[in-house]
């Protein structure tokens, strides 16, 4: 088991940011049968790194802003399932799309790596 324990520097003022997590529970209601979804905001603190950060793709039909991050953070993000949808980030000034997670936690209690994807315009 490595020696090292970054859940200190993941949660200095220093070096972390503030982020907003977005939980959204999906269940069926039994009397329609259609969807409900609750959604949660969370203040969390993460570290942010880059991935591929924001690009212009420009197409014959529109320009296209897309692009990813990684989000080292204590709390637990979750790219979907059972009963949850993929969690949302709101980031400097961006809302991102939680698609992968691992746990590093071998590195510090609760150590995860997120990659998220910036959501499309709506």
């Amino acid at each position: 088991m490595p020696l090292l324990d970054v859940s200190d520097v993941l949660s200095d003022p220093l070096f972390a940011d503030s982020a907003v997590l977005i939980r959204t529970a999906v269940s069926v209601d039994p009397a329609t049968g259609r969807t409900v979804e609750t959604p949660t905001e969370t203040p969390i603190s993460v570290v942010v790194t880059s991935d591929k950060g924001q690009n212009l793709r420009r197409t014959p039909d529109a320009a296209i802003s897309d692009g990813s991050i990684i989000v080292h953070s204590t709390f637990r993000l979750a790219e979907g399932g059972n009963g949850v949808d993929a969690d949302i980030l709101r980031w400097n000034g961006n809302e991102w799309t939680v698609v992968t997670t691992d746990d590093y936690s071998r590195y510090g209690a609760g150590f995860t790596v997120a990659t998220c994807r910036l959501l499309p315009l709506r």
